[in-house]
């Protein structure tokens, strides 16, 4: 958190600093979703790990991602043609809450390569209260159900950006 803190503390003087932290976590748009996963496994403790797996199907989009969370089974809901890095990331977000929380780094909005961070949602809560909810959010925004990263349209981003400068 301490990278973090740093950051918030004067962004325009540690962000290129942050941006090269291992606090983030990179994602392409072309990703494949099971990378994704191993990602924030990367990042998790062993026991916090998420537990899945890929099975092959007949569906166009070849597979599914079966996420296993205390004897219950959930298959992440993607299209029949394609999965996405959006589904993927929000049923992450879903699978490791509410003891953590994966946030999207929004200065590398308008990039094909977005930056996420995942930390105990403990620790979230504590730098909103040092740095208040707004700037972390300006910042590190929420992921959640109705959360569109990777599947904005380019009006959509440029919009996003264009609001964020006021």
């Amino acid at each position: 958190m301490e990278n973090i803190r740093k950051f918030l503390e004067v962004p325009d003087e540690n962000r290129d600093e942050f941006w090269e932290s291992e606090d983030l976590i990179w994602i392409d748009w072309r990703e494949d979703d099971e990378s994704i996963i191993e990602y924030f496994n990367e990042k998790l403790t062993l026991e916090d790990n998420i537990q899945y797996e890929c099975v092959e199907i007949e569906k166009e989009r070849g597979i599914d991602i079966i996420l296993k969370k205390d004897g219950s089974v959930e298959k992440i809901p993607y299209a029949d043609d394609f999965t996405d890095r959006d589904t993927t990331l929000k049923s992450v977000q879903n699978y490791v809450s509410p003891k953590y929380q994966v946030r999207w780094y929004m200065d590398s909005l308008g990039s094909d390569t977005l930056a996420f961070c995942i930390k105990l949602s403990l620790e979230w809560k504590n730098l909103e209260k040092e740095f208040g909810i707004e700037k972390v959010r300006y910042y590190f925004e929420m992921i959640d159900n109705d959360s569109v990263m990777f599947e904005m349209s380019i009006d959509e981003v440029f919009d996003l950006i264009e609001e964020r400068e006021k």
